[in-house]
């Protein structure tokens, strides 16, 4: 089923600010996607946004809003929706791709077809493919035509804010970027200056990409020690210990470790594991507090409606587990996360290896091939599972 819309008025949005600037169509209508159409819509340039839902299309083009993912925030006129992906890429310079990291590879093949061979092709989901390990732009460039460009867009952002106009500063990652990537990137940059978004640019990929996977997990030790009354200090302890994590993978799988200092890095690492508005310390706060059913929804069940956007952290803690076991790396934040998850351990017994155990250099890590055997759960040395035990005793008087 699609939007009534009549093909005349569809060319007219593409067409109504001439010389505005790229198309963009952005595919993925939750909250991040609708945000990022809205931003693009309100920096003048004709924009498409697709979603696979007909009734939240239908919203968005009779209402003017998203109720189901972005609630009370008025969109800017002239942003069309529809279900029709056909519709949505046609003519397009930037495809942005807003689905959860889980369900990027299905939407590639989708659109692979009926992508325009010169369009820009990014992805904004943060994580890693469950079973292969693979990086999002792995994944775009596995799915679309050979040398589609295709790069990678993160920050320090809340959807809201970008949907509201507020000051926001993202980071564009491309590894390659052939001279119309690169134009097309510095055009988007100078439009979506007067959105609010202040655009970087950055050639490493892998580094922007692990720093996205790895901060959602981080968020959900942070809001666990939360729930846990730990206190601020517990907090920041979990918040180097998840920056010793990225700079020890995104090094072994080939990355810059200055990446880590974009906005896409640190700065989005500090807004989601200190602020209960991001969702996922929110699921932190509530694993912590003892909701089991909410660690079931997150494996892969079926987690409440109101709830269903928390788990890419989550997903990304368990899917880094290839990455670990391929590369010899131990990485502290998503094993403690994974172990609550999947009922191996309580937040407390976790949290308390976690905080107890050393920080492993990132040079160490990469030693005899990147790394010491990864020690599954459960087979961590005696002093560390004994410290855990201390602060889960500690925890329960």
């Amino acid at each position: 089923m699609h939007v009534p819309m009549r093909e005349t008025q569809r060319a007219a949005i593409w067409s109504s600010v001439p010389g505005a600037g790229p198309a963009v169509a952005v595919l993925g209508a939750g909250s991040w996607g609708t945000a990022l159409a809205a931003a693009s819509r309100r920096a003048g340039l004709p924009t498409r946004l697709w979603s696979r839902r007909p009734d939240v299309a239908h919203a968005i083009c009779t209402a003017g809003c998203n109720p189901r993912h972005l609630p009370g925030i008025m969109l800017p006129a002239g942003l069309q929706a529809s279900d029709d992906l056909q519709w949505a890429l046609r003519g397009a310079d930037l495809v942005l791709y807003a689905v959860p990291s889980s369900a990027l590879r299905e939407l590639a093949t989708l659109a692979a077809g009926k992508l325009p061979g010169h369009a820009l092709a990014v992805a904004t989901c943060k994580g890693v493919e469950a079973g292969s390990g693979a990086l999002m732009t792995e994944v775009l460039r596995q799915q679309c035509a050979a040398g589609q460009p295709v790069g990678v867009l993160a920050g320090a952002s809340f959807a809201d804010e970008v949907a509201r106009g507020q000051p926001t500063c993202l980071t564009l990652a491309m590894a390659e970027a052939p001279a119309g990537a690169a134009a097309l990137a510095q055009q988007l940059a100078t439009a979506w200056r007067a959105a609010g978004i202040e655009l970087e640019s950055c050639a490493d990929e892998i580094g922007v990409q692990v720093a996205g996977a790895l901060k959602n997990a981080v968020a959900i030790a942070c809001g666990m020690a939360s729930a846990q009354g730990l206190g601020e200090n517990a907090r920041a302890t979990i918040v180097g210990r998840g920056l010793a994590d990225m700079r020890r993978l995104l090094l072994a799988l080939g990355g810059r470790s200055d990446s880590l200092f974009y906005s896409s890095g640190v700065a989005d690492l500090f807004l989601t594991a200190s602020s209960s508005h991001s969702r996922n310390t929110r699921l932190g706060l509530r694993l912590g507090a003892g909701a089991r059913a909410v660690a079931q929804g997150a494996r892969g069940g079926a987690a409440p409606a109101a709830e269903e956007e928390l788990a890419e952290g989550a997903l990304a803690s368990h899917a880094l587990l290839a990455l670990e076991r391929r590369l010899h790396v131990v990485l502290q934040v998503p094993r403690a996360v994974r172990q609550v998850l999947g009922g191996h351990s309580t937040p407390a017994l976790a949290l308390g290896q976690l905080l107890g155990g050393r920080a492993e250099p990132a040079e160490a890590a990469q030693r005899a091939g990147h790394g010491s055997p990864l020690r599954p759960p459960g087979h961590e040395p005696a002093a560390l599972r004994l410290a855990g035990a201390a602060w889960a005793q500690r925890l329960a008087q």
